[in-house]
């Protein structure tokens, strides 16, 4: 970035990314301890600005966002999904100086007036605020991945587990494709856990310690389905 911003300083207004690096088909990479402090120093002595797409992180790590989580201030962050459990809405915010010049362009919408997508936002952060929604999440992320790692080497197979908790991305590393993990999903759905074998999943706060203690066991019986399958030994 220093490099980039020597050379085309002028020509950056901005720097958007997600909190961490959480692709699909691919280990999440937690951001490196001062990065964010880093990013906000240099890009502001730049005079660029900084934003955060938290669209699929946002209120999961932190009722106030992703950047609360990992200690930096942004500019502007983009918040959906988690906003309002799953109605249509998604939510910019930003510094003060940027609200004032944004209200200076006039601009318009369709479904400003959407009131049900609204009333669904401040019920679901305000329940979030109730249930200290993101440590939940995080604990029961954590249930659920140890039991996942132990049930899968209890099998024979290794699971990595990266990224944050409450969202975590996991993969079988005993092949070299995800043709082993596919199948492993496959054998969770006919069983009643669906789980996606390329992205991370979504831990909720309406998931239960019984939740995750019958997704274990229909885990275990995958594995065991899975081994017995032809070509799919360890």
């Amino acid at each position: 970035m220093e490099t980039v911003i020597a050379e085309h300083g002028p020509d950056i207004a901005g720097f958007i990314a997600t909190p961490y690096h959480h692709p699909v088909f691919a280990d999440n990479e937690l951001p490196a301890e001062g990065y964010w402090q880093k990013v906000v120093e240099l890009l502001h002595k730049n005079g660029s600005l900084v934003i955060v797409d938290d669209v699929r992180a946002g209120f999961r790590l932190h009722l106030g966002g992703s950047c609360e989580r990992y200690g930096f201030k942004p500019d502007l962050i983009a918040f959906s999904k988690a906003i309002a459990n799953g109605y249509a809405l998604s939510s910019l915010v930003g510094v003060e100086s940027l609200r004032v010049d944004a209200a200076k362009v006039f601009h318009t919408g369709s479904f400003w007036f959407c009131a049900g997508s609204f009333a669904a936002a401040m019920a679901c952060l305000k329940e979030l605020q109730r249930l200290d929604g993101a440590n939940l999440m995080e604990s029961l992320g954590k249930q659920l991945t140890d039991g996942i790692v132990s049930l899968a080497s209890s099998h024979g197979y290794t699971m990595k587990v990266s990224g944050e908790l409450a969202m975590p991305y996991m993969r079988i590393t005993d092949d070299n494709n995800v043709m082993l993990q596919q199948a492993w999903c496959s054998e969770c759905t006919k069983r009643g856990a669906f789980f996606t074998s390329h992205h991370n999943w979504f831990l909720s706060t309406a998931h239960t310690e019984a939740d995750i203690n019958h997704t274990l066991d229909i885990c275990d019986e995958a594995f065991k389905a899975l081994k017995n399958s032809s070509g799919a030994q360890p």
